[in-house]
C-alpha cells in the first residue's frame, strides 16, 4: 500500500512500496519475474504505525506493467494480498493483481487554472461514450473509446466551442460485472481503469495527457468518484468489520444498495480517501469531485476534505442514499455552510422537467420560482448562497432531455434557457446539445450500445448546438445570472430595493397559464463604472412557456431587443434583428426569449 510512493516513483531513482498490515508478524513483495520475495521491514507511526516498507533496487523501467502482490504471515497462517493502493489493477482468472505503473508526465499546461464555481457550466460525460461511435471523429481505430478518443481534435472543439467544464463518470478501477458500463463500483480508490486505455501499461499517463489536453482548450476537468461502496481490494486487506459500516443491530449498512457501505469515519478509511483525493489533485491535476452518494460519508469526512484540498478544487455530492445517510440538503445552511460544497439539486430538477414538458401546476410553478432564484433557506429552499445548488433537468441517470421531451428539439432549448437562466450552477448531460437518444432508456449502466454519442448528430442539429454554445456564453457575459447571494423579489412594492420581478401571463391570476412564467432581472449590486462601461447594467426579462398554446406578457415600460428568440433557435447577446418589443411579448408554446433595454 504505498501510501507514499507516488512521491518515491517521481523523485527517486529506487522507488519504494509499502504495505499496511499492524498484525503481521512478517510481510513480503513478489514481483512478477523476480526470482526471491523481498522482506519489508515495519515503519510508519500513529494511524499509520503498521506500515511496511521496502526499497527496490530493480530501475523504474524495468518494473512498470509487472504484476505485484504481497505475501502477509500472521498466526502461523500466509496470505497473498493485491496492493489496495496500487496506482492500476487487472482482473485476472485467479482474481485482481495490482501492477507497477507509469506516473511520470511531461505537463504541457501546469499553469492551467480552472474558474470560480460560480462562473461553471459542467457537462456530464462518460469517456468511451465521446469516442465509441463509428461516427466518433477519431484518428484512428484504436483511439475509439479511449482516453486518446477524447483528445481527437474535432472532440475537443466541439466541448471548447460550448464552453463548459467537464464532469467525468468514474475513472477507477471497477468491478466490470458489478459496475457494468458506467463503472459505479470501485475495487479500490486508487487505481485507474484500463478499459479505456489504449495502450494497458500506459494508462496512467492517458489520463493525464487527455487532462492536459481539455486544460489546454480552457476545459475543467471534474471526476465522478465512488467512495461509498465497493473497496474490495481494502476489504481483502484489512477485514470487512474495518472497511465497512455496521448498523445497531450488527449487520452491514447497505444504503447504496450495491453492497455495504464503507465506514468513512474509520481513521484508516478517511485517510486513504484524503490521500487518494490529493493524488488525483497533485497528480492528474483533476479541477473538482463529484461524490457519488456521498451522503453516506459522514460529516467530519465531509468537512475534512473541504479543510485538506486546495481552496480552487470544486467539491460536489449527492445529497442522498437509498438509507443510512449521514447528512443531506437540510445541512447545506447549517453544517456546510461556510465549505465549498454543492450538491446537486432534485428540487429544481423535478419542477423544471415538468414545467418545459408543460405538464404542471399552480404547486409546481411555485416551486420552480424557488429553483429560479437558487433554492434559498429563506424561500423555503434549503441553501444559503446559490453555488451550493447544482441545477440540472438530465443525467446519467434517468432519460436524456431528447427522450423525456418526446424527442421536441425547441423544448429542449427551453430546457436549456431555464437552466441557464436559473440562479445555482448548471449542469447539462453529455449530448443534450445534439438531441441524444438513449431510446427512452432511463438506466443504461448496462448498455454500451445506447452509451455512445452520434456524432452524426453534430450536423444534424448544429442549429441548437450553435444556440446552446451561444446561450451559455451570454450566461457567463452577464452577471444577472450568477448572483453570489439571495435575490430580492419586488412582490408588487413601488421600492427600488429589489432583483427579481415575477411577470406572469395575461389572464393572472384568476385564468392563468400556470406552464408560462417570466420575470425581470437585475444585475448584482456592483461598482457602478464597471457595469456602465461593460454595458452590463440594464435589467433583463426571461419570459417561458412551457405550455401547449401560445403566451402573452406585460412588458415593463420602454422598448426592448431579442437576445434569444427560442422559436428560431437564434441567439445574439447584441440583439436580433427586429422591431423592439413594447407594452406585450407573445411566446410561442414550448419556447422562450430574453429581452434587453434598446438604450
Amino acid at each position: 500500500m504505498a501510501m507514499k510512493s507516488f512521491m518515491s516513483w517521481l523523485f527517486w531513482r529506487r522507488p519504494t512500496v509499502q504495505m499496511y498490515y499492524p498484525e503481521a508478524d512478517r510481510v513480503s513483495l513478489v514481483i512478477e519475474g523476480h526470482d526471491e520475495p523481498l522482506p519489508m521491514r515495519p515503519t510508519g507511526r500513529g494511524i499509520w504505525r503498521g506500515i511496511w516498507s521496502v526499497q527496490l533496487e530493480l530501475p523504474k523501467q524495468q518494473l512498470i506493467g509487472r504484476a505485484y502482490h504481497f505475501e502477509v504471515q500472521r498466526n502461523g497462517e500466509s496470505v497473498l494480498l493485491a496492493d489496495p493502493m496500487a496506482h492500476r489493477t487487472e482482473r485476472r482468472e485467479h482474481g485482481i493483481v495490482s501492477l507497477f505503473s507509469n506516473l511520470e508526465y511531461r505537463w504541457r499546461h501546469s499553469w492551467y487554472r480552472a474558474p470560480p464555481m460560480r462562473d461553471l457550466v459542467i457537462y456530464e460525460a462518460h469517456v468511451p461514450a465521446l469516442s465509441r461511435h463509428k461516427t466518433a471523429p477519431v484518428d484512428d481505430e484504436s483511439h475509439r473509446g479511449t482516453y486518446v478518443g477524447v483528445c481527437a481534435p474535432a472532440v475537443l472543439a466541439h466541448l471548447e466551442r460550448l464552453g463548459i467544464a467537464v464532469e467525468f463518470m468514474p475513472l477507477h478501477a471497477s468491478d466490470q460485472m458489478l459496475g457494468q458500463d458506467w463503472g459505479y463500483f470501485s475495487t479500490s480508490f486508487h487505481a485507474i481503469t484500463s478499459r479505456y486505455a489504449r495502450d494497458r501499461e500506459n494508462t496512467n499517463r492517458e489520463v493525464m495527457a487527455m487532462v492536459d489536453a481539455l486544460h489546454d482548450r480552457g476545459i475543467p476537468v471534474l471526476l465522478d468518484v465512488v467512495f461509498n461502496h465497493g473497496a474490495e481490494l481494502m476489504a481483502r486487506s484489512w477485514g470487512k468489520d474495518l472497511v465497512y459500516r455496521k448498523q445497531a443491530d450488527g449487520y452491514f449498512c447497505s444504503g447504496s444498495g450495491c453492497g455495504p457501505t464503507v465506514r468513512s469515519e474509520h481513521p484508516l478509511m478517511r485517510s486513504i480517501i484524503l490521500h487518494a483525493l490529493e493524488h488525483l489533485v497533485h497528480v492528474y491535476r483533476i479541477d473538482g469531485f463529484r461524490f457519488d452518494l456521498g451522503a453516506l460519508h459522514d460529516v467530519e469526512t465531509m468537512l475534512e476534505i473541504n479543510r485538506r484540498l486546495p481552496k480552487r478544487i470544486y467539491l460536489i455530492s449527492e445529497p442522498w442514499a437509498l438509507g443510512g445517510a449521514k447528512w443531506g440538503k437540510g445541512d447545506m445552511a447549517g453544517r456546510f455552510a461556510h465549505t465549498r460544497w454543492a450538491v446537486w439539486n432534485d428540487e429544481f430538477r423535478e419542477p423544471a422537467l415538468t414545467f418545459v414538458a408543460g405538464n404542471g401546476d399552480l404547486r409546481n410553478r411555485d416551486r420552480l420560482m424557488r429553483g429560479i432564484k437558487g433554492s434559498h433557506v429563506d424561500d423555503g429552499g434549503w441553501a444559503c448562497k446559490p453555488q451550493q445548488s447544482i441545477n440540472y433537468l438530465s443525467s446519467h441517470d434517468g432519460k436524456t432531455l431528447a427522450d423525456a421531451l418526446g424527442g421536441d428539439k425547441r423544448r429542449v432549448f427551453l430546457g436549456m434557457l431555464l437552466l441557464m437562466t436559473s440562479q445555482g450552477v448548471p449542469m447539462l448531460y453529455e449530448g443534450t446539445e445534439l438531441m441524444f437518444s438513449k431510446n427512452g432508456e432511463h438506466n443504461s449502466y448496462n448498455r454500451p450500445d445506447l452509451n455512445q454519442i452520434d456524432w452524426g448528430l453534430s450536423r444534424r442539429h448544429n442549429d441548437l448546438v450553435e444556440a446552446v454554445a451561444k446561450l451559455i456564453a451570454l450566461r457567463k457575459y452577464f452577471w444577472h445570472f450568477r448572483y453570489l447571494g439571495r435575490l430580492r423579489e419586488r412582490n408588487g412594492r413601488s421600492t427600488d430595493d429589489w432583483d427579481i420581478d415575477w411577470i406572469y401571463p395575461t389572464g393572472h391570476p384568476h385564468h392563468d397559464n400556470v406552464n408560462a412564467l417570466g420575470f425581470t432581472l437585475r444585475a448584482p449590486k456592483r461598482p457602478w463604472w464597471r457595469w456602465q462601461l461593460l454595458g452590463r447594467d440594464r435589467e433583463l426579462i426571461v419570459l417561458l412557456n412551457g405550455s401547449g398554446r401560445g403566451a402573452d406578457f406585460r412588458l415593463p415600460d420602454g422598448k426592448w431587443k431579442v437576445l434569444v428568440n427560442g422559436a428560431e433557435l437564434a441567439v445574439d447577446p447584441c440583439g436580433l434583428a427586429g422591431v423592439p418589443a413594447r407594452e406585450s411579448y407573445y411566446v410561442h408554446p414550448g419556447t422562450g426569449v430574453i429581452l434587453a433595454p434598446t438604450r
